[in-house]
């Protein structure tokens, strides 16, 4: 069974736990990765960390700050790492399916509880497509 790795800076605590919640209703196990101090920069090396070490492909990482752009910069400056800054549930799921993205960040001042839910719900029970995609995720590869 796939891991969550979850985490949020101190900005974003409220809509992680609103977000756990969800996760739990969905009967997923998780890994709650935040600490008190923890700035944009430690959540996402946290769960970065924790997904480049875990063996199984299908694990993904949630990464939640106030506004989700410097999560998603953060996240992707680590090579072997897909994230995507996603605030609507379109994004989420094709992001996932065709990107391969293994990182779902959001912001909690852009979206509410209600869009997240779905995004989540969306990056949680699709999984990545392959085929014709993986030509663009290994030219990726490359480039780091």
């Amino acid at each position: 069974m796939k891991n969550i790795y979850i985490s949020s800076d101190k900005e974003a605590v409220e809509f992680k736990n609103f977000l756990i919640d969800e996760i739990e209703k969905l009967g997923f196990a998780y890994q709650d990765l935040t600490q008190e101090d923890f700035d944009f920069v430690d959540s996402s090396n946290a769960v970065c960390e924790s997904l480049l070490k875990d063996e199984d492909p299908k694990s993904i990482g949630i990464v939640l700050d106030r506004y989700g752009a410097g999560s998603y910069i953060a996240c992707n400056k680590h090579k072997g790492i897909v994230a995507a800054n996603v605030s609507d549930e379109r994004s989420a799921l094709m992001t996932k399916r065709h990107n391969g993205a293994r990182i779902l960040v959001m912001g909690s001042g852009i979206i509410g509880h209600d869009l997240a839910r779905t995004c989540l719900n969306n990056f949680l029970t699709y999984e990545y497509d392959g085929g014709r995609h993986q030509i663009r995720i290994d030219m990726l590869n490359k480039m780091m």
